[in-house]
């Protein structure tokens, strides 16, 4: 049988090649990664994973890294992945991000870059896919991203199986704290808070005439909150026809193509863009063209792209009013109040998803370990019965039922502690037992004679 390994956050996997064959190796839970809260938008747009082009950076962390799920979203972008050797595995997620930021154009981004180990990994990843370090507190979303970065990473082959675990563990967790607290009853997207911030600055949308740039998911939501907030004259465009269509065909709106975007936009009061493309869509030039056919009428943006859809010097254009990411986020942070009322209700259950986790995380762990014990504990009895059996004459059928029944009882009741102990949550209760009952020469005399 193999030698397990438990110790702290993280699990003993079986490997199936060279000196350790047949035996544990212990893995860690790691993580590296970028967010709006520390990193300059500049920063963050270029490492951002656009979907489209999430295959082909799993393959790429796959050669850095040996793999990993690669979590990307509107305000952040995270490597979560198993190491051996957990200051190793930092840093070749490290190595990882800067040279997908190089790749990108910029250099030097280490400073922004922020590492995790252990239980602190599962702490990040329960609390991203609940919702609580979203720009919309609580936001839903969230939760089909998550699903997403699984789904390819499993599809990729770049997911570890307890890895994979982890991530059930925070989706199932995940949707019962929206189910059992406030978050759940918080509506609140990315979209809707962006909507809610172009009313505060514009009064009443009735009346004003509206792009909508994008047709994915968050196109859709966008153009439900513009719905619910009144707005009743909105233009779908979208580098997708096809897409466009469908939800131009959904608002019963009209659809421009997006080679007309610029004379759509001179038409309108109000821009939103938010597509998945790599690279800004509208350029400072396409606003000040806009701005230039129109000068005593404004034009508000929202931008909720990431990367950015729209040149953010469109925003020194006279009579231009932008809105992207970074501002929603201040805007978020300020209600500080409500997230911090929200988080401790989310943070029992959070906790609670977590210790239930690493109880299953041990039990794994601890398997092997109970399999050995009892096939040496169930050999010692079995001989030591037919030992003493052969040595006893007269005894009757019934007598010597009796006799195994006893031993089977005894052997269980000297177990007991030692698989309590085993499935507790005693960091190196694996190596104590192995060590106490002798599994692990039992176990490298068991591989010699392979």
């Amino acid at each position: 049988m193999a030698t397990v390994s438990v110790r702290g956050w993280g699990y003993a996997e079986e490997s199936k090649v060279g000196a350790f064959n047949g035996r544990f190796i212990y893995l860690n839970f790691i993580l590296a990664g970028l967010n709006i809260d520390h990193a300059p938008i500049e920063v963050l747009e270029r490492v951002a994973v656009p979907t489209h082009s999430l295959k082909g950076h799993l393959g790429r962390l796959a050669t850095y890294a040996g793999g990993g799920v690669i979590l990307s979203t509107c305000n952040r972008t995270e490597i979560y992945s198993v190491a051996e050797n957990a200051e190793v595995g930092v840093r070749q997620l490290r190595e990882y991000i800067d040279a997908v930021a190089e790749h990108a154009g910029i250099t030097g981004i280490s400073e922004y870059i922020y590492t995790l180990t252990g239980d602190e990994v599962a702490k990040q990843l329960f609390g991203v896919t609940a919702g609580l370090q979203s720009i919309a507190l609580g936001e839903s979303q969230i939760l089909g991203q998550v699903t997403r970065a699984l789904q390819a990473a499993g599809e990729a082959g770049t997911v570890d199986p307890m890895l994979s675990r982890l991530f059930h563990a925070a989706l199932r967790t995940s949707r019962k704290i929206r189910k059992e607290t406030d978050l759940g009853r918080n509506r609140t997207s990315v979209s809707s808070l962006g909507v809610q911030e172009l009313q505060t600055t514009l009064g009443d949308f009735k009346g004003l005439r509206v792009v909508l740039l994008g047709a994915g998911e968050m196109g859709k939501l966008t153009a439900r909150a513009l719905r619910r907030y009144g707005a009743d004259d909105i233009v779908v465009a979208s580098r997708s026809m096809n897409r466009g269509n469908i939800l131009a065909d959904e608002l019963g709106a009209p659809q421009v193509a997006f080679e007309d975007i610029t004379e759509a936009i001179a038409e309108a009061d109000v821009l939103i863009t938010c597509t998945a493309s790599t690279d800004s869509v509208i350029m400072v030039d396409v606003v000040k063209e806009v701005i230039d056919t129109r000068p005593d009428r404004k034009l508000s943006i929202l931008d909720l792209g990431m990367p950015r859809d729209v040149d953010p010097a469109s925003a020194d254009v006279a009579g231009v009013n932008l809105i992207s990411l970074p501002e929603l986020q201040a805007k978020s942070v300020k209600s500080w109040e409500f997230r911090e009322k929200a988080a401790a209700e989310a943070q029992d259950l959070i906790d609670d998803g977590i210790r239930r986790f690493k109880e299953r995380l041990m039990g794994i762990n601890s398997e092997p370990v109970i399999k050995t014990l009892g096939a040496r504990m169930e050999q010692m009895r079995r001989e030591e019965v037919e030992q003493t059996l052969g040595q006893l004459d007269g005894l009757t059928e019934k007598q010597a039922v009796s006799v195994e029944k006893m031993t089977r009882s005894l052997v269980r009741r000297i177990l007991a502690d030692p698989i309590s102990f085993l499935r507790s949550e005693e960091d190196s209760g694996a190596e104590v037992v192995q060590k106490v009952f002798a599994l692990v020469e039992q176990s490298e005399t068991e591989h010699e004679l392979e």
